[in-house]
C-alpha cells in the first residue's frame, strides 16, 4: 500500500516553507495558514508591541458556546512571544500567568494585544490582553509572562535546523 505523504520531517528541522526568522510559521497551530487548529490569527506591530485579530470557532470550544480555556493562553502565549522578537529579544515562554475575566464566546471577533514592559538581561516581560473586537472595553482574558532569550550557542543546538541569518 502506498504512503500519501512524503518524507517526515524530524524535530526542530524547520519546513521548507517556513519562513525564519520572523516570518511565516506553516503549520504554527495559532498563526499557520496549514493547520487545521488555527483560528488563524492575523498579527502586525503596533507601538511598542503587537496587536492580532481573529475569530475562534466551534472548534475551539469548551463549554458550549465559548472557548476553551486553553486556547486564550495559546493565543496570548504566541502574541506575547512576538511582542519580544519585536522588541529585538526573540523569547521563549518560562512562566504565563493568565487570568480568565468573562468566558470568550465563539464566532465572535477578538482582539488580541501584547507588549514587552521590561527587560532585565536575558529575561523579558511582557503583558498581555484578548478584548472583543467591537467592544475594546470588554476585557476577556489577560496575562503576564516571563520569556527568556536562550543564548546563541544554546539557540544554535535547540533549533538546529533554522535557517541562520
Amino acid at each position: 500500500m502506498g504512503s500519501f505523504a512524503g518524507r517526515r520531517r524530524v524535530r526542530a528541522e524547520i519546513p521548507d516553507v517556513d519562513e525564519l526568522p520572523g516570518g511565516v510559521r506553516m503549520y504554527s497551530p495559532v498563526t499557520g495558514p496549514g493547520s487545521p487548529l488555527a483560528p488563524p490569527v492575523s498579527v502586525r506591530e503596533d507601538g511598542d508591541g503587537v496587536v492580532g485579530h481573529c475569530t475562534l470557532g466551534i472548534a475551539h470550544e469548551g463549554p458550549p458556546g465559548y472557548a476553551h480555556g486553553g486556547m486564550s493562553a495559546m493565543l496570548l502565549d504566541e502574541l506575547m512571544g512576538r511582542a519580544c522578537a519585536e522588541a529585538g529579544m526573540p523569547a521563549m515562554t518560562i512562566a504565563l500567568q493568565v487570568s480568565y475575566h468573562r468566558p470568550i464566546p465563539v464566532e465572535t471577533p477578538l482582539r488580541l494585544s501584547a507588549h514587552v514592559t521590561r527587560i532585565e538581561g536575558r529575561k523579558v516581560f511582557v503583558d498581555g490582553s484578548i478584548n472583543n473586537a467591537t467592544d475594546s472595553a470588554e476585557l476577556l482574558v489577560s496575562a503576564d509572562g516571563t520569556f527568556v532569550a536562550p543564548d546563541p550557542e544554546r539557540a544554535g543546538a535547540l533549533f538546529s535546523g533554522a535557517k541562520q541569518g
